[in-house]
């Protein structure tokens, strides 16, 4: 649970609770608000409006992260939503940082792939969270196997996952969705594995994934996860911002259609099916992933899940 202390808590609470209403994930820029709070706190403590000075001075801190994107956006929306109450707040323009959205989605190389899964697969042991070792190697495979946000995977309950039906059911996604989804049997296996481990770990808790205190994972808590795994692989770290948990869900959409496509299948026929998989809103939102194939033609290596915590009690 995040706490705010300065003087724009209230506001920023209430945000939250409106862009929930809107569809999005309550808690997506928690991390960015929290570090915003904190240094409004320390040097403008009397301040609850956001102004240019305040919000300059503060991404000024952040000049040489590279997600200081995120940051704009995290203080673009609160400026908004202050503007919407009637205050004289600053609002960032929505192509402030334009020269990002230019950027593709990073598509893992199946080098890379299969060493971020095996790192994945060897994430150490810590005796005060057990299950984050299996966690590892189940959430980010369930993610890449059905191209699910990372959101919608952290959020999973027990009783999403039909191991009979071999579906799992998302509810209430972005823009307050829901979708039931066909999933691979060996997936459902590792899952239901996972889930003999986690019962015994966390009997009390209906959640899928639960973290050490028997609660949902932070988005913040899932993207360290990712990178941890990312390190450990050895794979690079050049592109930054780019290699986050999302980039399983693009891995997802460009190897199905990379698949069809060798296969001859009809994609006017097919997309349709693939933009419902991923609960997109729009059926553009499946095409833009179209443009990425040319270079993606070659024979990818898919993830192996045979042995995958499969003496699980």
């Amino acid at each position: 649970m995040v706490s705010f202390q300065s003087k724009f808590a209230h506001d920023i609470e209430k945000m939250r609770e409106w862009r929930e209403t809107l569809g999005y994930a309550v808690d997506s820029y928690d991390g960015y608000l929290v570090q915003f709070d904190r240094y409004c706190g320390a040097f403008f403590p009397d301040a609850d409006i956001l102004t240019w000075d305040i919000a300059l001075s503060y991404l000024q801190t952040k000049r040489e992260h590279c997600d200081a994107y995120v940051d704009v956006i995290a203080l673009r929306n609160l400026g908004r939503y202050q503007v919407l109450l009637g205050k004289e707040a600053c609002v960032f323009p929505v192509d402030y940082f334009s020269y990002k959205k230019r950027q593709l989605p990073y598509i893992m190389s199946a080098g890379e792939c299969r060493r971020f899964f095996q790192a994945a697969d060897r994430y150490p042991h810590n005796p005060a969270n057990p299950l984050i070792e299996y966690t590892a190697a189940v959430i980010f495979r369930l993610q890449y196997s059905t191209g699910m946000r990372p959101q919608e995977a952290r959020l999973l309950r027990r009783q999403d996952l039909d191991f009979s039906h071999c579906t799992i059911y998302i509810a209430d996604s972005k823009r307050h969705k829901d979708r039931c989804i066909a999933v691979e049997p060996g997936v459902m296996e590792m899952c239901r594995n996972y889930d003999r481990i986690a019962r015994g770990m966390y009997p009390g808790t209906e959640i899928f994934f639960p973290n050490r205190n028997g609660n949902r994972h932070g988005a913040q808590a899932i993207s360290t996860l990712f990178h941890k795994c990312w390190e450990m692989a050895g794979n690079p770290d050049v592109l930054g911002r780019y290699c986050t948990p999302y980039i399983l869900r693009h891995n997802f959409a460009t190897q199905t259609l990379t698949r069809w496509m060798e296969e001859g299948r009809d994609f006017g026929q097919f997309l349709p099916y693939l933009s419902a998989y991923m609960g997109h809103q729009t059926f553009r939102e499946t095409c833009y992933y179209l443009h990425l194939l040319p270079e993606r033609l070659s024979k990818m290596e898919y993830m192996d899940i045979s042995g995958m915590i499969g003496g699980a009690p």
